[in-house]
């Protein structure tokens, strides 16, 4: 039998009952301060501390640590905290977080994205990743074997357009999967991946779009996908730089 608990919300004052509501239908996130709003500076937000946060994983000098940021102004309509990468053409910065439990079963990857820019050079960024972290250098998702979710954005030949990809199996750039064309930049976007990590397999919605067929697990000449979903990872590199803010976080098992 499901286990059920009464839920209530509470409006001016009044309560408002809204019956018996399956405890699977709520699920906590893996993922802490999802919305940024409790986080009050860029130190903040770079910073590891103990326990579960968001943090600047990469560590790969203290200048590119400063191209994350915590952004507190209006960007295309939000006005609320968000995590900003700013692009450079010489320099890797990530925004990681641990999951609250390691994932090898099905989970669904919300978060909502606004790219700002992408640099010319590589013609890609604005990277998100779920995976791990196996090999213990450089932070989680930093080396090709550790992804299994990989997504990024490229200009879509067209000012003021982008596109979103997925690179699938063993493919190289040339032969990404594009998920959405004739995207907008500066705009926000709300991109769900539904994970089922023990077939290797993701889907990818952008928006209320349909979801896209099944996509594979990333992998290598010689490594396969993980198996075990330890981290998520957004990011910026030397050679796939971009300008970009994040928002609104969720990993929820299914």
């Amino acid at each position: 039998m499901v286990s059920r608990r009464l839920v209530r919300f509470c409006l001016g004052g009044a309560v408002l009952a809204l019956g018996f509501v399956p405890l699977a239908l709520a699920a906590v996130s893996q993922v802490k301060t999802g919305d940024f709003e409790g986080i009050k500076s860029s130190a903040d937000l770079r910073r590891n501390d103990d326990g579960q946060d968001w943090y600047e994983s990469r560590k790969e000098s203290k200048e590119a640590g400063k191209l994350l940021m915590l952004s507190t102004k209006k960007v295309a309509g939000n006005a609320t905290h968000k995590a900003m990468i700013k692009a450079h053409p010489t320099l890797n910065t990530y925004l990681s977080q641990d999951l609250a439990a390691p994932q090898t079963g099905r989970f669904t990857v919300s978060y909502d994205i606004c790219v700002k820019q992408i640099r010319p050079e590589y013609d890609r960024s604005a990277f998100f990743f779920a995976g791990t972290s196996a090999d213990k250098k450089n932070g989680p998702n930093s080396t090709a074997a550790e992804r299994f979710v990989f997504l990024g954005f490229a200009n879509a030949g067209q000012e003021g357009k982008i596109r979103l990809f997925a690179r699938e199996g063993k493919s190289d750039w040339k032969d990404a999967t594009v998920l959405a064309d004739g995207l907008d930049l500066m705009k926000w976007y709300q991109v769900t991946v539904d994970v089922d990590v023990a077939k290797g397999t993701y889907t990818v919605k952008v928006g209320e779009q349909p979801a896209s067929r099944p996509l594979a697990a990333f992998s290598t000449a010689k490594s396969k996908a993980p198996t075990s979903i330890t981290h998520i990872s957004f990011a910026s590199w030397n050679d796939g730089a971009g300008t970009f803010y994040v928002d609104n976080v969720s990993v929820i098992p299914r």
